[in-house]
């Protein structure tokens, strides 16, 4: 069967929520094998989703750069004699490589009007057009409608989740690596950068540090080079908090082996949520049902509805919020798994 590529978005976060429709599409054609196209950072990750085969690597560039690296792409794409290709993302350059390529049906909004890079729409993509982007579904259903065509009604409990799948060499590999104390609960921390505008102030980050610290947990932080000043400020004031990664498979080992995470909205957050650790995510107002992962064991936490939409941050969520959240969280796995 001829096999099937899945035009991606390059920001880890985005990438991981479109493993929705990547699950619908194996779903519906089990015998296809299922390509992404993806960038360099969020390649790694494909590796962990059931039902990918491989990654392209497709990176942001200027202009010039971008539409060789585009011609050189679908000349690699043209040789797999790809027959379907779905461009979860609207961008007209997304669409690029794939007609470029030849592959016959090329599946997506033409929300830029890209008619003929784009044969073959969605049920619903005359509404989507009209409203110029201004009405654009969550991401998550917007993925899965393209999926589907938009011509299925979503089932009670949803579309499928997003899934990430560490194998068990690769664990085994990151524990002989670390060191660290894995007899104990862990706590996993995700800061974000402290300019960030989902960001949740680091004092209340130390604050939720602090009281598991003294409950007995390890506290490992999730962060690189743009979350370094929150992680040092966090370790100053909690020294044993540890923050143990140098790439990103070693940081999903972390997020997967810890027993709770706890952050902001972004990349790390929605891994999390797919490798099926409970999480307790802080949003800014009004942003969670539009961001947050769909997965299960996920509680969003944001502020209350009077507070100012977006541009207040998450101020407005206060530590014995996400205390309480965390608290009832573990409890419901507690008993789930207990019973």
């Amino acid at each position: 069967m001829d096999p099937i590529l899945v035009v991606s978005f390059p920001a880890i976060g985005d990438f991981i929520r479109s493993h929705s429709a990547v699950r619908i599409i194996a779903r519906q054609f089990p015998d296809r094998p299922i390509d992404v196209v993806t960038s360099s950072i969020a390649a790694p990750l494909a590796e962990m989703m059931p039902n990918v085969r491989k990654a392209w690597v497709l990176d942001k560039k200027p202009i010039l750069k971008s539409l060789a690296d585009r011609y050189r792409l679908a000349r690699q794409l043209r040789e797999q004699k790809y027959g379907t290709a779905y461009l979860l993302t609207s961008a007209t350059k997304a669409s690029l490589a794939p007609w470029m390529a030849g592959i016959p049906e090329r599946v997506g909004y033409p929300r830029e009007f890209q008619f003929g890079l784009v044969n073959r729409f969605p049920a619903d993509w005359w509404q989507q057009l009209l409203s110029l982007g201004k009405e654009r579904l969550r991401l998550y259903d917007q993925v899965c409608d393209i999926a589907t065509l938009a011509k299925e009604t979503p089932p009670v409990e949803g579309w499928p989740a997003p899934k990430l799948v560490i194998l068990p060499e690769q664990m085994e590999d990151w524990r002989g690596r670390c060191g660290l104390d894995l007899t104990r609960p862990s706590l996993a921390l995700y800061p974000s950068a402290p300019d960030d505008r989902r960001a949740w102030p680091i004092d209340r980050f130390i604050s939720v540090a602090k009281d598991y610290s003294r409950r007995g947990w390890s506290i490992w932080i999730i962060g690189a080079k743009r979350e370094r000043e929150a992680t040092d400020q966090i370790r100053a004031a909690v020294p044993e908090a540890i923050n143990y990664h140098s790439t990103l498979t070693d940081a999903m080992c972390q997020i997967a082996a810890s027993t709770m995470f706890v952050g902001v909205d972004g990349g790390p957050a929605h891994a999390a949520g797919a490798l099926g650790v409970p999480c307790v995510l802080i949003f800014r107002s009004n942003c969670s049902y539009e961001g947050g992962p769909v997965n299960h064991d996920v509680r969003l936490v944001e502020p209350p509805i009077s507070t100012p939409g977006r541009i207040g941050g998450a101020l407005g969520v206060s530590v014995d919020q996400v205390l309480d959240t965390m608290m009832r969280l573990y409890v419901d796995r507690y008993r789930s798994q207990s019973g």
